[in-house]
């Protein structure tokens, strides 16, 4: 599939000043329209409303600034609730610095991660009370506590001066602002200073601080609101973790600059009834979560018996759209129902994401535009929108963006470096890792691809993962996994380089699709034996389709997924690189 009109909308959203003037700017527009949607800890669905979100960004920042933290740097550890992007807007709306940390880290990983970025502060829920309470001897900068929920227990005598509960601090807050304290609201801020922490995911085990200015966020939430094909109109279900600047970003600050609803799911294993739930219009995903709802629609579909059905709809309805009949959405009425039944669109990024997957969502009559980013340019790089469409790249550089592909091989294939007002201002404490990505005004991402001829931008891999033959020739990790995870079988797969001999060759590790598998075999439950060979023959597929020194000379079977990252990402060491 591929619409192409390279021309970039006319830009509806300016630039704003800094947060505050954002959302304050989104409170008065959108008023007692709900911003947010959720469930609360009792499991009952609540609302937040743009305008009492801006009220509580003022009454925390405003408290905030009564208790001396105002402009402090301010780490973040809960799930995904309102209170949190309350927390994010109103630290660096104050000209603060925000540490978003990762809620699956374990206790170590926290108290590095506090005392490497100087944390004065830290916001957390209930599930991290016990584990900061163990820790806070070990915390010698933090300060203050303050705690989403209240706190389960009495805390010690001498640690219970340093703990705060958010709610009294908003009731403080709101009381003080309507008195006509203005210490937040008019608080300077510098917008090319450094004003969020972000460690990296790390999927090869190293976790980096990256540095990013208030500018840099603004800039992305510009050229997102300007690009996505969202509006006041929407409803969206939040299922990324918010301490990853893509859902951050994308997923909840461009919203509140559009005026669309956001809902926030709960839960990983709840996506699909969530979805049921609160009935969305748009998601902005990660591809492993694509490749999860088709395979929900396709065992639905299997359940039913109506694979037949299916593909004689699909049929029918290109042939209508060939001369300009739209009927996707009454033809699939059934199917999308078990998606909520109005879900369109679907931004996704934090990986390649299989072509095929596209063209399918779109058969369905569901928009996916690919986009590409990275933490270090906060994050959006480049993507694809209703102007502009091709569902094999991941897009076109976004506008004020420049992006060039370094030292490209006889394929065009190079590092992707770019340069921008979205580039981090670098890593925190870290000048020489600083010094090895950024040069002459570039970041190099690390990130391998090329252009085609029309200025599309393509990833070929990350250039730490490359496989070099003794021949010189150069072999891309991920379009292998690519070719495995797309053949029908397999699940999950992760490729890489073996010494034989004198030369390097290439094996994999496989998770194979049981549930494809036993379709395979009329419902019956796959023996060993079958599963090794279902794997055994899709690897012979995919070799006969490659050229020699690309085929795949051994592999292993998996009995469990891969450990990922919290972005889904599959993590290249540790337990995921072993033997087995």
């Amino acid at each position: 599939m591929v619409r192409l009109k390279k021309i970039y909308p006319t830009e509806k959203y300016g630039k704003y000043a800094n947060l505050q003037e954002l959302v304050s700017a989104s409170a008065m527009r959108f008023g007692d329209k709900p911003l947010y949607k959720y469930f609360d800890a009792d499991g009952q669905i609540r609302e937040m409303s743009y305008c009492t979100f801006g009220n509580e960004t003022k009454a925390i920042g405003t408290a905030l600034a009564a208790y001396g933290l105002l402009g402090k740097r301010i780490a973040i550890l809960s799930e995904s609730r309102p209170e949190w992007m309350v927390g994010y807007v109103a630290t660096i709306g104050g000209g603060g610095v925000t540490i978003p940390l990762d809620r699956e880290l374990q206790t170590e990983q926290i108290r590095n991660f506090l005392n490497l970025s100087e944390a004065n502060t830290i916001f957390f829920s209930a599930p991290y009370e016990k584990a900061l309470l163990e820790m806070a001897p070990e915390l010698p900068g933090v300060r203050a506590f303050i705690a989403f929920d209240e706190p389960a227990e009495p805390w010690p005598a001498e640690l219970a001066d340093r703990l705060f509960v958010y709610r009294r601090m908003a009731e403080d807050g709101r009381e003080m602002y309507e008195n006509g304290n203005d210490a937040y609201t008019s608080a300077h801020v510098d917008v090319y200073a450094m004003s969020a922490i972000i460690f990296t995911s790390g999927t090869t085990g190293t976790s980096k601080g990256v540095m990013l200015s208030h500018d840099n966020l603004l800039e992305c939430v510009r050229a997102s609101a300007n690009m996505v094909n969202f509006s006041s109109r929407d409803v969206l279900l939040s299922v990324l973790p918010l301490h990853h600047t893509y859902e951050t970003c994308c997923g909840m600050l461009t919203p509140i600059c559009l005026g669309a609803t956001v809902c926030i799911n709960n839960s990983l294993k709840y996506v699909v009834r969530n979805m049921n739930i609160f009935r969305p219009t748009g998601m902005i995903l990660v591809p492993l979560f694509v490749s999860t709802i088709y395979k929900k629609i396709c065992d639905e579909v299997r359940k039913k018996g109506k694979e037949k059905l299916l593909a004689r709809g699909i049929a029918a309805t290109k042939l209508a759209r060939k001369v300009g009949i739209d009927l996707r959405k009454p033809v699939f009425a059934e199917v999308r129902r078990g998606l909520g039944g109005r879900l369109s669109k679907i931004i996704c990024g934090g990986a390649a994401l299989d072509p095929d997957l596209v063209d399918r969502f779109d058969e369905l009559g569901i928009q996916i535009a690919q986009g590409y980013g990275i933490t270090e340019c906060a994050p959006l790089v480049a993507g694809n929108n209703d102007f502009f469409l091709k569902s094999d790249a991941v897009g076109l550089p976004i506008p004020g963006v420049e992006i060039r592909i370094d030292d490209p091989d006889e394929e065009g294939v190079g590092e992707i470096a770019v340069r921008g007002p979205n580039v981090m201002l670098g890593y925190y404490n870290d000048a020489a890792a600083t010094d090895a990505v950024l040069r002459g005004g570039w970041f190099y991402t690390g990130d391998l691809g090329r252009f085609d001829d029309e200025g599309w931008l393509y990833i070929t891999g990350r250039k730490k993962n490359v496989i070099i033959t003794k021949n010189g020739k150069n072999i891309y990790p991920e379009e292998l996994e690519y070719r495995l995870n797309a053949n029908g079988v397999i699940d999950e797969s992760l490729v890489m380089g073996a010494l034989e001999g004198a030369d390097v060759t290439v094996r994999a590790k496989i998770f194979p699709d049981l549930d494809a598998i036993r379709d395979s075999l009329h419902g019956s439950v796959p023996t060993k034996e079958q599963i090794a060979e279902a794997v055994r023959r899709a690897v012979a597929e995919i070799n006969e389709k490659l050229p020699s020194y690309k085929r795949i000379r051994s592999y292993k079977i998996r009995e469990s997924a891969f450990e990922k990252t919290t972005t889904q990402k599959i993590k290249r060491f540790g337990d995921n690189m072993k033997d087995e």
